[in-house]
C-alpha cells in the first residue's frame, strides 16, 4: 500500500487550506499487485478521499477497486445531500425499490469515471480541489500536476496496449508503422475495455 504517513509509518492524511486555514484533509491510498504478466505493477485499489475537519465525515471520494462487481469499477461518490435529487432518487424507490435502496444519501451513489484504465488520476483531484474547491496551492503547481497527469496517462497508455496488443498493432500499421506479431498467440484483455 502506498500512503503518506507520519511517524513510524502511522498513516496521515494531507491537510488543505483555504485562505490559509484548515478547512479539509485529503487522505489517500493506493493498493499494488503485479499485472497478469508478473511483470509489471499495477494499481488493484486507490482511495481518495476529502474530509471535512469539522465533523470528520468525507465530502467526496474518488474510489477505484479492480475486482469490484457490483458497482463501477472506478466511480465518484458525494456526501453532500441535495433536496431536488433525493426527490427524484424518492419517485425512483417508488418504482424501483432493488435499484434504489436508499434515495436519501447521496453518498450510496456511485458515479463511474472511466472503469480501470481511463479513470481520474491523483493529479486530476488535485487540481479539482485547487480550481474548483479553492485551496491553497503552491507556486508552479500546475507545472507539478501536468507533469505527473501526463506520466500516469503514459502508464495508463502502456498498459492499454499490452491488453489489446492487436488493436494497438493496427493503429500503427495504419500511420505507416511496420508491425510483426510474435510467434506466440497474444492473449488480450477485453474486459478492462467493457467493465462498468
Amino acid at each position: 500500500m502506498v500512503s503518506p504517513t507520519k511517524g513510524k509509518g502511522k498513516p496521515a492524511k494531507v491537510p488543505l487550506f483555504v485562505n490559509q486555514k484548515h478547512l479539509a484533509d485529503l487522505d489517500f491510498k493506493m493498493y499494488l499487485d503485479l499485472d497478469t504478466s508478473g511483470d509489471f505493477l499495477k494499481a488493484v485499489r486507490t482511495d481518495f478521499a476529502v474530509y471535512s475537519v469539522l465533523d470528520k465525515q468525507p465530502l467526496f471520494r474518488l474510489d477505484y477497486q479492480a475486482d469490484m462487481h457490483t458497482v463501477p469499477v472506478a466511480h465518484w461518490q458525494f456526501h453532500a445531500e441535495r433536496g431536488s435529487l433525493t426527490h427524484l432518487l424518492t419517485l425512483a424507490n417508488q418504482h424501483r425499490p432493488k435499484v434504489v435502496e436508499n434515495p436519501h444519501t447521496i453518498s450510496k451513489l456511485h458515479f463511474p469515471v472511466g472503469g480501470e484504465r481511463f479513470r481520474p488520476c491523483m493529479e486530476d483531484v488535485l487540481q479539482f480541489l485547487i480550481e474548483e474547491c479553492g485551496v491553497d496551492s503552491q507556486p508552479n503547481w500546475r507545472e507539478a500536476v501536468d507533469k505527473g497527469r501526463e506520466k500516469w496517462r503514459r502508464f495508463q497508455l502502456r498498459s492499454v496496449v499490452r491488453d489489446l496488443q492487436e488493436e494497438a498493432a493496427a493503429v500503427l500499421r495504419r500511420e505507416g508503422w511496420t508491425v510483426v506479431a510474435p510467434e506466440q498467440k497474444l492473449v488480450e484483455s477485453m474486459s478492462t475495455l467493457s467493465r462498468w
